[in-house]
């Protein structure tokens, strides 16, 4: 069966979350920044600012540009919100920066219409949740997929169906779209009088390594075929599971609360056997209408998926949380996982 990789990349993360909660800074050029431009929204990048440039210069590009410090931990936990949404769509997914991630859906594409149905909802419900919007591409290989988010951005989705299509696009673009291309790699190109990717159709896999050497002659070879065999690495140790929901429309009622954390722990907790995993801590997390946040954790001296046990330790929490406000986010989590297999080995070397 062939691979089916979708890549989605939020659109000037920092910056889209900056204007969503400050209107102020709708439709205004503005930069997330310290010393050096860590995100330009759109209207900055229209004077040519653009990341890892100094403020500086970027001040001389657009004298009235707007400058808002980084704040880190909201921008990591939108991220949250958003991955725990990926994770429920498919756990083959590869979180590879805050504001992107590959996902596999071959197994999964069936569920929808099409690709482009699938892309159309992804798009759609990460903006309902977050009020932020992304771009997405979908491919046969990590490759294609990642170039082709890039094409229709901000807030769009391509598709590329087989390596044809792909070729296609690619040869008439410049070198430097290769990923792996830098600067300097594109000036020894250049040298060579190799500006576009159709130019590299022309060498044999075995010129390109003698003249580039291994690794640099068969990216060029490879990639210029949309040829990749990396998969979508989602082996990586589990450190947390979890979920959690953003309202869109604060609650208030301690029915309703009660009735979204019973159902937040369920879903982690089914997603702790279906991994057959066991777990020692306990968290709930709680953000208010006024973004203020309250986390809560409980941690036992044994690893257990007892029930019972874990919703004795939630119900603890969830009473020493004071619900004198409205509620816009609700987050159940387990961690200090450990793998039930490993702790059956451990109980069997000792007999």
């Amino acid at each position: 069966m062939k691979r089916i990789i979708m890549h989605y990349d939020m659109d000037a993360f920092y910056a889209s979350i900056e204007m969503r909660d400050n209107k102020k800074y709708r439709s205004k050029p503005i930069v997330v920044a310290g010393g050096v431009v860590t995100t330009a929204n759109y209207e900055a990048r229209k004077f040519g600012i653009h990341s890892a440039m100094t403020t500086t210069d970027a001040k001389k590009l657009c004298p009235k540009l707007v400058i808002v410090p980084v704040n880190k931990d909201k921008y990591l936990e939108e991220s949250k919100i958003i991955q725990n949404l990926v994770l429920k769509i498919t756990h083959k997914a590869e979180f590879i920066a805050l504001d992107e991630g590959f996902l596999d859906i071959t197994d999964i594409i069936h569920k929808f219409s099409s690709k482009e149905s699938f892309g159309n909802i992804f798009r759609k419900r990460i903006f309902e949740i977050t009020g932020l919007s992304c771009s997405v591409g979908i491919g046969i290989n990590k490759l294609t997929a990642k170039i082709a988010s890039d094409i229709h951005k901000p807030g769009g989705q391509y598709i590329f169906n087989n390596e044809e299509e792909f070729i296609e696009f690619i040869r008439h673009k410049k070198i430097r779209k290769l990923p792996g291309v830098g600067a300097k790699f594109e000036q020894v190109l250049n040298k060579n009088n190799i500006f576009l990717v159709d130019d590299i159709f022309k060498f044999s896999l075995k010129e390109l390594t003698a003249k580039y050497g291994t690794a640099r002659g068969e990216l060029l070879y490879t990639y210029s075929r949309g040829i990749d065999f990396r998969e979508v690495d989602f082996s990586n140790s589990t450190h947390s599971i979890g979920n959690e929901n953003t309202f869109r429309i604060p609650i208030d009622s301690d029915v309703e609360i009660s009735r979204e954390i019973e159902d937040l722990f369920n879903w982690s907790y089914n997603r702790l056997i279906k991994k057959n995993l066991l777990t020692k801590t306990l968290i709930l997390k709680v953000r208010f209408k006024d973004r203020e946040t309250i986390t809560r954790s409980k941690t036992r001296s044994i690893p257990t998926d007892d029930k019972e046990i874990l919703k004795g330790m939630l119900d603890e929490l969830s009473s020493s949380v004071e619900f004198k406000k409205d509620v816009k986010l609700l987050g159940v989590s387990f961690g200090n996982l450990e793998n039930r297999s490993n702790r059956q080995l451990t109980f069997e070397k000792l007999y």
